[in-house]
């Protein structure tokens, strides 16, 4: 086994965070599958299991927001694969309220796990890569740029997220990349649940402000993310998966 030789999805039970540990499993991966509910990562393994696959999975129940428990995900990484080359924050909360409605809680839990994870989890993740190269992609999203109603946290944390890609990206440089993905209009269950797509008011009109004329799908994502540690040259950018609904 060499040094660092896998790869690190925090948030690793819902949604995208899934989608890419299955997708690195069936790719031949050593993958740590960060989650805090049991039975969501139970369910996770059970379907990489019926899937079949090339790689491993480590899974490690950890806080992002807490430092020691981000330090002992490492260290059950570099027991288990010898290290992690590549680090993908993938963990996030939403508490959706008006601005004048949002509590001290409501802030603190929703920047806490985007921005403070994001930050002690880079952290701890370059400070366990000694030797080689490394990966890390953060989760953006668009809303962090333009703002929305009724998401102040939500909003501000992914502006800090965007802003700290860019800050980690050149103090790494050049032994670490560190770009961001945002993904928008992609199917999974909270965009369902806010936007009520199950609906057919509710999917018109959001489909009415997609270009492309459909939601995005898992696999949309997943071909970005091979294509951003594919990049070789690219650092600090910010990648927009959404069929155009935001442009920049």
């Amino acid at each position: 086994m060499k040094p660092a030789d896998a790869v690190v999805v925090t948030g690793g039970t819902r949604g995208l965070g899934a989608a890419l540990v299955r997708h690195f499993h069936a790719s031949g991966r050593n993958v740590v599958m960060n989650y805090r509910n049991q039975a969501a990562a139970d369910r996770v393994r059970s379907q990489i299991e019926a899937a079949g696959g090339k790689g491993n999975l480590l899974a490690v129940e950890a806080d992002v927001r807490d430092r020691h428990a981000v330090r002992a995900l490492f260290e059950e990484t570099i027991a288990a694969f010898g290290g992690a080359d590549t680090l993908v924050n993938c963990a996030g909360v939403n508490r959706d309220a008006p601005f004048l409605e949002l509590t001290d809680e409501d802030w603190d839990t929703v920047v806490d796990t985007h921005l403070k994870g994001t930050f002690i989890c880079s952290q701890e993740f370059v400070r366990q890569l000694k030797t080689g190269a490394g990966n890390i992609i953060n989760l953006g999203a668009a809303c962090g740029v333009q703002g929305r109603k009724n998401g102040a946290n939500f909003c501000s944390a992914k502006g800090g997220v965007l802003a700290l890609t860019k800050c980690m990206a050149r103090e790494l440089a050049p032994k670490i990349r560190v770009n961001c993905l945002t993904p928008s209009a992609v199917d999974t269950e909270e965009v369902r649940e806010r936007y009520a797509l199950d609906t057919e008011a509710g999917l018109r009109q959001v489909l009415g402000g997609i270009p492309m004329g459909r939601l995005g799908a898992h696999e949309d994502v997943l071909h970005m993310v091979d294509s951003i540690l594919n990049a070789s040259f690219t650092t600090g950018t910010t990648f927009y998966v959404n069929g155009g609904e935001f442009m920049q």
